[in-house]
């Protein structure tokens, strides 16, 4: 009975050669694919900025999609340049390529979690909800975007702690990074005050505030008094406003209106609170407690 030859192992040094010089092709190409692809993303990203005529947030943003880009371009190249260097070995590729689907349609069933955590992560890309750099609130806490992924976003709050949220638990932001802010500044005046001539002061204070130059070029509109908020039967609140771009001009503002304000009234003699008098103690009734 005739013993079929054995396959070698190691195919022969003409083979091998070829073999060779076609993964070194395959490796070229995607390197080449891979940096063609980045350049195309760089392109994009530089119109995204020209676009949004060179503002922060269309720089922050065009960062964003520019790192996932690229991060998909590299997985999609390295993924096809595996497959073709499984094929050049010697592999059938087809059963794999057919198990990875396979293995794909149960992932999307078994991983439902990441899934909606990915589609959240396109939208949230898509619709620009925020960009790394922004400062956003997610469940009443603020935190500064310094990553963002198709699966996760990552946060860092005040105190320097790394949060990595998943996209699809990011259900209510509060970007506070877009538009303009507006801070209230809420001055307390005793209650028995003329209020009439605490509001005349704020004013005055409001108006030579808006005029300094220091602070006229950092808000989007003068100081307003809104007038008194709130009224007990200790104190009324009378409450200004300031505006201007997000970012530390409207809390910095805020604060200096509020010291201006404070310092002027204490020189105007207006009273914050209603300054409790005692009752005058009565004389004892004669013989009385005495044994």
């Amino acid at each position: 009975m005739a013993v079929a030859p054995a396959t070698p192992i190691i195919p022969q040094s003409d083979r091998l050669l070829d073999m060779g010089v076609r993964l070194a092709l395959v490796i070229g190409v995607s390197f080449v694919a891979q940096r063609l692809l980045f350049f195309l993303v760089g392109r994009v990203e530089k119109w995204l900025v020209s676009a949004g005529h060179g503002s922060v947030h269309a720089e922050q943003r065009a960062h964003t999609l520019g790192q996932i880009s690229r991060y998909v371009c590299t997985v999609l190249v390295a993924a096809i340049a595996v497959i073709r260097g499984l094929a050049i070995l010697g592999w059938d590729v087809k059963p794999l390529i057919a198990g990875v689907g396979i293995v794909g349609v149960a992932l999307g069933f078994g991983a439902q979690t990441l899934v909606r955590d990915m589609i959240a992560g396109i939208f949230i890309l898509v619709e620009d909800q925020y960009a790394v750099g922004d400062l956003i609130e997610v469940g009443a806490k603020a935190a500064t975007v310094e990553a963002i992924t198709l699966r996760s976003t990552t946060l860092r709050d005040f105190n320097g702690y790394l949060h990595f949220v998943p996209n699809g638990e990011m259900r209510v932001v509060v970007n506070r990074s877009r538009g303009w802010h507006r801070l209230a500044v809420d001055v307390p005046i005793a209650a028995d005050e003329d209020l009439g001539r605490a509001l005349a002061i704020c004013r005055r204070i409001a108006a030579a505030f808006s005029a300094d130059p220091e602070w006229k070029e950092r808000m989007l509109e003068p100081a307003q008094v809104w007038g008194i908020e709130t009224f007990s039967g200790t104190e009324a609140t009378i409450r200004l406003v300031v505006r201007s771009l997000p970012g530390p001009d409207a809390p910095e503002a805020a604060r200096t209106l509020r010291q201006r304000v404070h310092e002027a009234l204490r020189a105007e003699g207006v009273r914050f609170t209603v300054i409790a008098i005692s009752a005058p103690a009565k004389a004892p009734i004669e013989g009385a407690g005495t044994a």
